[in-house]
C-alpha cells in the first residue's frame, strides 16, 4: 500500500490514539485531530505526524482545521471519523443535555468534518472515509439510548454518503465495533466499570486500528461497505 496522507479524530485516546500509532508505523503521514494537543507517538517521523486542536462542533474551526492538515500534509487521501461520546439513560432518565452534546459530537460533528474534507478527498483517484460506528447503531438498547440513536444516525449517515461516493471513487465504509476497553465508558459511572477478567474479554484500540488498516488496503476493484467488529471473548466463560 502507498504511502497515505490520513486525517484521523479522536487522536488522543482509545481507539483514535491506536489508529494513529499504527498508521504512523506504517509510514503514512497522519493529522492527529482533537480538542487537545496529541502526543506524537515513540519512534515515529516527526514531519509525518500533524497534531491539531480544534472542536469539531464548531463549523469554522473545523474547516479550518482540514485546509490546515491538508496544506502541512500536501493533500488528504483517507479521513478516520473515531470521536464520540457516550452517556447512559433510558427513555425516562436520559439527559435532554446529554442528548445534545451526543448529538452534536457523535453525528454533526462527523458530518460537518466529512463535508469539509470531501473537496480534498476527491481530487484523488481514491480516498476512503471510515466511520467508527457500534454494535448499539444496528442492534437496540435502552440503558444507552442517547448513544444508540447517534450511531443509528451515524449509520444512515454513512449509507448515504457511501451511495454517494461510489461512482466518485470516494470510498465510504463504517466499522461497528462490539465493546472496546477504552475511555468511552468514562461517562457511565458505575454501569462503566468491571473488572479486569471483565477488560481482558473485550477487544482492544489496536484491534480496531487493524481493521481500518484493512479496511483503506483494500484493492481498486474492492470496497469494504461496512464492517461489524464483535467481542466474542466477551461471551465466553
Amino acid at each position: 500500500m502507498r504511502h497515505k496522507r490520513i486525517f484521523v479524530t479522536g487522536a488522543t485516546g482509545g481507539i483514535g490514539e491506536a489508529i494513529v500509532r499504527r498508521f504512523l508505523c506504517d509510514g503514512h503521514a497522519v493529522i492527529a485531530a482533537d480538542m487537545v494537543a496529541a502526543d506524537m507517538p515513540e519512534g515515529s517521523i516527526s514531519e509525518n505526524f500533524i497534531p491539531l486542536v480544534f472542536d469539531i462542533r464548531n463549523t469554522a474551526a473545523t474547516e479550518a482545521a482540514i485546509a490546515e492538515g491538508v496544506k502541512a500534509a500536501g493533500g488528504l487521501d483517507a479521513l478516520i471519523n473515531v470521536a464520540g461520546v457516550c452517556y447512559g439513560g433510558d427513555p425516562e432518565t436520559a439527559s435532554p443535555e446529554e442528548w445534545d452534546v451526543t448529538f452534536e459530537i457523535n453525528v454533526k460533528g462527523m458530518f460537518q468534518l466529512t463535508r469539509a474534507a470531501l473537496p480534498y478527498l476527491r481530487q484523488q483517484s481514491r480516498s476512503n472515509i471510515v466511520n467508527i460506528s457500534s454494535i448499539w447503531g444496528v442492534d437496540h438498547t435502552y440503558a444507552l439510548l442517547s448513544y444508540s440513536a447517534s450511531k443509528f444516525a451515524v449509520e444512515g449517515y454513512t449509507g448515504g454518503l457511501r451511495m454517494w461516493g461510489m461512482p466518485k471513487n470516494v470510498r465510504v465504509c463504517s466499522i461497528q465495533v462490539d465493546k472496546v476497553d477504552t475511555g468511552l465508558r468514562r461517562n457511565l459511572g458505575t454501569a462503566g466499570e468491571f473488572p479486569q477478567e471483565k477488560l481482558d474479554r473485550m477487544l482492544n484500540p489496536d484491534d480496531v486500528a487493524s481493521a481500518v488498516a484493512f479496511v483503506i488496503s483494500t484493492p481498486e476493484t474492492a470496497q469494504v461497505s461496512s464492517m461489524r467488529l464483535d467481542a466474542p471473548l466477551w461471551h465466553q466463560g
